[in-house]
């Protein structure tokens, strides 16, 4: 076999998996755009006809990414039941066929389709208008934790929170930046403590709209989902290049309408919780 049939065969094998509709549509279209058959590509065995077979072999590849998505978001899929997520993620399967040979990569769009494909809120009931945001914004913090678990940590540095309160306070040679594992998110929901009772099995009411701001990170293996400030999450953006503990300040001194004295006396209490919780590190 040539490299040019190879391809060709590659092309259309991709047609039939990726597209959208069904055996019988994919398999016109294949022909029309590579000029091959099903019977061309595939052999009759066993007593299956070559479009049975090659039937198993798509529904499975479809079946082994939708088990991959439901391990990806536990708590998206114990919200809305496994019906609704199985639509959803079949959906994003077939709409965004995955384009990464990493099944890592799979679900890295999933809560942007979620936000684009959103029901108009005009053709719903107005006591749940608000509620149409909230799938996306769980798959946003599972995605997050996938990220993170995944990114290089803080767990062999060799630094300590003690080393840092001595030198970062007042030391500006020093530049401190974000860990890799840190991931801030800016949430339209609170969602830590609700995602926290679906994991223990309970079944809590959604909670309403509310701006959350939240860091994910990791520190001795463990994934940490907490909370933050609005100055917190402020000065961790502005650790997001290696940047002086003064210029870090300032800025969150200017964004937040703080006097930059106020946010340096904050640092004191908080930063060796930071430090702990691998949102920071000194970088020189």
């Amino acid at each position: 076999m040539t490299d040019q049939s190879l391809k060709l065969l590659q092309s259309w094998m991709t047609s039939v998996v990726t597209e959208r509709g069904g055996l019988n549509d994919k398999l016109l279209w294949a022909a029309e755009r590579h000029g091959l058959l099903v019977e061309d590509v595939v052999t009759e065995t066993g007593g299956l006809s070559a479009q049975k077979r090659l039937g198993i072999y798509v529904n499975g590849y479809v079946l082994r990414l939708l088990e991959c998505m439901r391990a990806d978001f536990p708590a998206l899929r114990t919200f809305v039941g496994d019906a609704v997520f199985d639509a959803f993620a079949r959906a994003y399967i077939i709409g965004d066929p995955p384009k990464s040979p990493s099944l890592y990569d799979l679900s890295a769009r999933f809560s942007q389709f979620l936000q684009n494909t959103k029901p108009d809120g005009r053709s719903v009931d107005p006591g749940i208008t608000d509620l149409l945001d909230l799938p996306a914004e769980i798959a946003r913090i599972e995605r997050a934790r996938a990220e993170v678990m995944r990114a290089p940590g803080i767990e062999n540095d060799i630094a300590s929170a003690e080393s840092f309160l001595s030198f970062a306070m007042f030391n500006q040679a020093h530049l401190f930046q974000q860990t890799p594992c840190l991931r801030l998110l800016d949430l339209k929901f609170p969602l830590v403590d609700f995602l926290g009772q679906l994991a223990r099995g309970e079944r809590p009411d959604p909670p309403g709209p509310e701006n959350s701001y939240v860091a994910v990170s990791r520190s001795n293996y463990h994934v940490h989902n907490r909370e933050i400030t609005f100055w917190q999450f402020t000065f961790l953006n502005a650790c997001q290049v290696p940047v002086s503990l003064n210029s870090a300040v300032q800025r969150t001194a200017d964004q937040c309408g703080f006097e930059p004295a106020t946010v340096l006396a904050d640092l004191m209490v908080w930063i060796p919780l930071a430090m702990e919780l691998g949102y920071l590190r000194k970088v020189s």
